[in-house]
């Protein structure tokens, strides 16, 4: 489809006070907050797993200490995928527009690419509980990942799903706590960011700033005061649904940019017609689900 003079009429005359719609206000980026973002040379990435060496046991006098080789793990690939949105305008109505309004066609292309990829970054969350897996071939968040090294499990959500709040923050704590690495050693996890939709704004700052325990009158402090960097993400799409992100990133949530945003224009000869195409080439995952606690809420 082309934008031609009969597409907007209203725009070929004087007359009009002000337009309207093209200019709102848009959110600040907030993917390259949550995930690690780097560069591509290639037409997919991969992530390997690997392992480190289990414990020592005791040797007895005069026997042989015993040997252990660390492991491959699993893998997690990433094929980029291309996302283009173009545009197409007749001369007569780039020339004839006089509000200067079809000009504006290039930075529309760029803000609705800006848009994409929030949009697709946060399909990563939004689908954690059911289609977005990980290495080891399960759901982001999920009570089964599997140890590679000893098959052993572990869990990155809570045993009940739990709305946001002060008992359920400390819970995620606790339970990030605890988990080992592929060979069952104990491993410095740390919750360091929440994550949540706009729906939970007010929640997340009751029990992010309050000094005392949130919703009573004990005299009691709330250690989740400061304790977490809150990050409000309007893409998320289950209204009670939250996210606690650890400092895991190698190998954890990745963005691999194969070629940045380009814009490119050119018109056809015997149409006079201008055509505008945005593109951009990357993919975008999680490889190691230790980065990351969620809950799908109550």
């Amino acid at each position: 489809m082309t934008v031609a003079t009969g597409n907007f009429a209203e725009l070929l005359w004087p007359g009009i006070r002000e337009l309207f719609g093209d200019t709102y206000q848009s959110f600040p980026s907030v993917f390259s907050r949550v995930f690690d973002v780097k560069s591509s040379e290639k037409a997919f990435e991969k992530i390997q797993g690997v392992t480190t060496l289990g414990l020592a046991g005791v040797k007895d006098q005069g026997d042989t200490a015993a040997y252990a080789d660390p492991i491959q793990g699993f893998q997690k690939e990433f094929a980029h995928v291309v996302y283009a949105l173009g545009s197409s305008v007749t001369r007569e109505m780039w020339t004839d527009d006089q509000y200067d309004y079809i000009r504006g066609i290039p930075q529309m292309l760029a803000e609705s690419m800006k848009e994409t990829e929030e949009t697709v970054h946060a399909a990563v969350f939004n689908n954690g509980f059911s289609t977005e897996t990980v290495a080891d071939g399960l759901s982001f968040f999920n009570s089964a990942h599997i140890n590679a090294a000893t098959g052993t499990t572990q869990s990155n959500q809570p045993a009940v799903a739990a709305d946001m709040t002060q008992t359920s923050l400390e819970q995620a704590f606790i339970d990030i706590a605890g988990w080992t690495d592929d060979q069952d050693k104990k491993k410095q996890f740390m919750a360091e960011k929440v994550l949540f939709p706009r729906q939970l704004r007010f929640t997340a700052q009751k029990i992010l700033k309050t000094a005392g325990e949130v919703g009573t009158d004990a005299n009691t402090i709330n250690p989740m005061r400061g304790a977490l960097d809150p990050i409000e993400w309007v893409y998320l799409t289950d209204p009670d649904a939250w996210f606690v992100l650890t400092g895991s990133m190698r190998g954890g949530l990745c963005s691999f940019e194969r070629w940045g945003v380009s814009l490119d224009r050119d018109n056809e000869f015997d149409t006079f017609s201008l055509k505008f195409l945005s593109s951009k080439r990357w993919s975008q995952g999680v490889s190691d689900w230790r980065c990351g606690y969620g809950s799908a809420g109550a």
